[in-house]
């Protein structure tokens, strides 16, 4: 038997709007052995499935290649899970606003059905966080808030190191503070980012660099947003840091100054005005957070 062949390896999963990533993870050495990106299908679950199980194959193929044994396969969801007080074995997603086709499948029990592993589901904004605190930016700190900017917004909390799911597993969910009111309706923060983007932030993101003033505006606007929302977490949780993840991180010039500007116009303690905000370290955080789950 080879000495490689423990189980202190697992995968880790992460499912966005627009694509997935996977990650073949040593939970030993704390280090990613190899990755796989595609797609996210949005058409029909079968489909989804299809593409999942092709994400996740080639890393099962590679474990056993080199005699490693997978522990278990972890998985981040952008969505509402059932609460973990509720035993939520079978890993059902309750909503899944991003991934429709998501919303009440038992997820976690079709993957292990497959696999014939162990698989747990957490928001994948919880493990996002639960990474950048494992080996990332905020490592060395205890009460942090984290936000993800990709196809959506995604908010997760920690306190005394540890993720805090809340009573019903849905703590951290900035995307849906009231962000504006539209003609007298309130719009949620999510959609706010929605309407500015059109749907389509790395887009828009292009045409703020080739000098069009209505997305550079557009911009302007996600960061007054942005800052708001977070300037209400800040008051409401005092943390001592905030890390901000995701793809549109990559166009943060674009819009970060306004989100630390309104952040400190609006909280109310001189001392909450000096809250640090800091870029996420980790290339695949979300899916490194999923293996971290196993």
């Amino acid at each position: 038997m080879s000495e490689n062949k423990t189980t202190n390896y697992a995968i880790g999963v992460d499912i966005g709007g627009t694509k997935m990533a996977a990650v073949l993870f040593d939970l030993e050495k704390k280090e990613v052995l190899a990755d796989y990106k595609l797609a996210t299908p949005k058409e029909s679950l079968e489909k989804f499935l299809v593409m999942l199980y092709a994400l996740i194959d080639p890393l099962v193929e590679k474990a056993k290649a080199q005699e490693i044994k997978i522990a278990g396969i972890g998985v981040g969801v952008p969505g509402v899970l059932a609460s973990p007080t509720e035993k939520n074995e079978k890993g059902l997603i309750l909503r899944c606003q991003n991934v429709e086709i998501l919303n009440n499948i038992e997820l976690g029990e079709k993957i292990e059905k497959k696999y014939n592993l162990p698989v747990k589901l957490d928001n994948d904004a919880n493990c996002f966080l639960r990474a950048e605190l494992t080996l990332g930016a905020v490592k060395n700190s205890a009460s942090v808030f984290g936000i993800t900017l990709g196809t959506g917004i995604g908010g997760a909390l920690s306190i005394d190191h540890k993720i805090y799911q809340g009573v019903h597993g849905s703590a951290g969910e900035i995307c849906s503070l009231v962000a504006d009111i539209v003609e007298g309706t309130p719009m949620l923060l999510e959609e706010v980012f929605h309407n500015l983007t059109q749907g389509n932030p790395y887009k828009l993101a292009e045409e703020a660099y080739n000098g069009d003033e209505l997305a550079i505006k557009a911009y302007k606007e996600i960061g007054q947003h942005l800052g708001l929302a977070l300037a209400g977490v800040v008051n409401l949780f005092d943390p001592e840091i905030i890390v901000i993840g995701g793809n549109v991180m990559a166009s943060s010039d674009l819009f970060l100054s306004e989100v630390k500007k309104n952040l400190k116009n609006t909280t109310l303690s001189p001392k909450l005005k000096k809250i640090k905000i800091v870029p996420a370290k980790l290339e695949y955080g979300g899916a490194v957070g999923a293996a971290l789950l196993t």
